[in-house]
């Protein structure tokens, strides 16, 4: 949004001036053949609190 903002004031504007919004009535049909990859790998960690503290 700032830097909008810095668009708008720099052309002298309004963001209106700048986006224009499409409205598209499209359906987008999802198959229930897809099957996700594979997970990703599990990961472990361990928090340590540093010396000192």
């Amino acid at each position: 949004m700032d830097t909008l903002a810095a668009l708008c004031d720099i052309l002298d504007c309004t963001p209106n001036d700048l986006i224009e919004v499409e409205t598209v009535n499209a359906e987008v049909r999802k198959t229930a053949d897809q099957t996700p990859g594979p997970a990703p790998a599990v990961r472990r960690t361990s928090i340590q609190k540093p010396e000192g503290l």
